[in-house]
């Protein structure tokens, strides 16, 4: 029997906590019934978890699913040892929106925020990749249909909906917004003042409000130290990938670049 308690002792993030729960119990259900399962879509840091939880789990293999290369998002199909991979079904599809949006820049925000208000949870969608004027989404395969027959509208713009084959993806770079600032350290609390233009006590407020992350990762610490690379995530505002952590200037404080994701 897998000990869902033990081997997620060490995790302390409560949300990760039961999402990893969820991981196991399709293992779990896969041991009983001989069959394979999906989970929801996972960001980077969730998957990293998972895999070292499934790894300790016998007689279970397990594949990764985004869609293409660079996804970010992605769902980890869990199946039985004796199985192969090539006899599975993709456990996800494809969606292409398109419109007329000549008077409207339509945002990653806009196109999430109408499948949300579809009643759609946001773990059964994947990555939404943004063109000038369309989009392509990636969602569990159970949700597909329903989209396909209900999504209309992109705020206040009427839309088109088909779906589209895998191999049919288009990635596209995400935009950004190239901000430098100096910080008195490389805390948390200094560098999200920094990019976002607040101040110290502002930006502690959020750190403290647990609405931060490192890398996917929940930070509630203002003294964390951010390294360069690092994609800052804040909710109600966005993410930033820490481009550069330079030199001192003749202050002593330290020159930062970073990209804010549009």
């Amino acid at each position: 029997m897998v000990d869902k308690e033990r081997i997620t002792n060490h995790i302390k993030d409560l949300e990760l906590k039961n999402t990893l729960y969820k991981v196991i119990d399709k293992a779990i259900g896969v041991l009983k019934n001989h069959d394979y399962r999906c989970t929801d879509f996972l960001n980077p840091y969730e998957i990293k978890n998972a895999i070292s939880i499934l790894n300790a789990v016998d007689d279970i293999k397990y594949s990764i699913y985004g869609g293409y290369e660079k996804s970010e998002r992605k769902v980890i199909y869990i199946y039985p040892y004796y199985i192969f991979e090539q006899d599975l079904d993709i456990p996800i599809k494809v969606l292409e929106i398109t419109g007329n949006f000549k008077f409207k820049e339509i945002s990653h925000r806009d196109y999430l925020g109408a499948i949300l208000g579809l009643g759609i949870k946001r773990e059964k969608i994947g990555d939404i990749i943004i063109h000038k004027d369309f989009c392509q989404v990636i969602v569990k395969k159970d949700i597909c249909d329903f989209l396909l027959l209900n999504l209309n509208k992109v705020g206040n713009n009427s839309v088109k909906i088909k779906e589209i084959d895998i191999s049919d993806i288009k990635y596209s770079e995400p935009e950004y917004k190239e901000v430098s600032f100096t910080v008195s350290s490389q805390r948390l609390d200094c560098i999200i003042s920094g990019i976002y233009n607040l101040s110290r006590q502002e930006s502690s407020k959020i750190v403290l409000s647990q609405k931060v992350y490192i890398d996917f990762e929940l930070v509630n610490t203002t003294s964390k130290a951010v390294k360069e690379g690092s994609l800052i995530s804040v909710k109600g505002r966005g993410r930033a990938i820490i481009s550069e952590i330079g030199n001192y200037t003749k202050k002593g404080r330290v020159k930062v670049k970073a990209k804010i994701i549009l």
